[in-house]
């Protein structure tokens, strides 16, 4: 029948346009590991796919390495801003040595001033106390009494029995769990005429002269400045570290 011959003719024509396109590729393409067009094709097909997501992941890699750079910028500037914060701490918390304006008080026995009956013998430790408190509500930054630098869990403490030092001095002053004796020094940092306005204002050398003692005060300014030692003794808890590595 024509119809019947005409089909099988138009398949054997299809089949070898198929072929002949196929023989032109591998000729032309050799290098191309694809073994047929429809390989090619799919494999156009999941790079096209593929491309939305390594623009992704480039993009994505790209803002990774800004937020290191970003990150290490940041921890360099970070540190160095640490680095001081932790440099005043020490400073303030009496760690470290301070150099700077403010008073130096002496508390020193004076023959010279009168006897009063019943006074000859004080409290040393609560004189001193109330001195730093009343320097402390002033405004001053870093206290030291005779070369030890006060910090929060300093204590200042009288110990029973007769001080070696001239004068009306009824016992020995303990500072920081150390000995100290008369004459009295305290080191007060901070706004020098603030300072020592207050102590004025308090009438702390009438106080003093009652009790036979003399109160003197210099105030310390650029370029001849104060300077504080550091506080050398236990930090808290280290004796519970010590216990607690026995």
């Amino acid at each position: 029948m024509p119809f019947q011959r005409y089909s099988v003719t138009g398949v054997a024509v299809l089949l070898g346009v198929m072929i002949g396109l196929e023989f032109h590729m591998n000729r032309t393409s050799p290098a191309i590991a694809y073994s047929s067009y429809l390989n090619a094709t799919d494999a156009l097909s999941q790079a096209i796919q593929r491309t939305p997501i390594v623009s992704r992941q480039l993009a994505a890699a790209r803002a990774q390495l800004k937020t290191l750079e970003d990150a290490s910028e940041h921890t360099a500037k970070g540190y160095l801003k640490l680095q001081s914060e932790l440099r005043s701490v020490e400073k303030q918390s009496g760690l470290t040595s301070w150099v700077g304006s403010g008073i130096a008080i002496q508390i020193a026995y004076d023959p010279n001033l009168p006897v009063i009956p019943g006074l000859r013998f004080v409290d040393e430790a609560t004189q001193l106390r109330m001195v730093v408190n009343i320097l402390e509500s002033a405004g001053a930054q870093a206290i030291a009494i005779n070369g030890q630098r006060l910090v929060t869990t300093s204590s200042i403490r009288s110990v029973m029995g007769l001080n070696a030092a001239q004068g009306p001095f009824s016992s020995a002053v303990q500072i920081n769990e150390q000995p100290v004796d008369a004459p009295y020094v305290i080191q007060a940092a901070g706004n020098p005429t603030q300072l020592a306005s207050v102590l004025s204002a308090e009438g702390f050398a009438d106080q003093f002269r009652i009790l036979d003692q003399a109160f003197r005060v210099t105030l310390f300014r650029a370029p001849h400045l104060l300077t504080l030692p550091a506080y050398t003794g236990p930090l808290p808890g280290a004796y519970a570290k010590e216990s607690l590595n026995a």
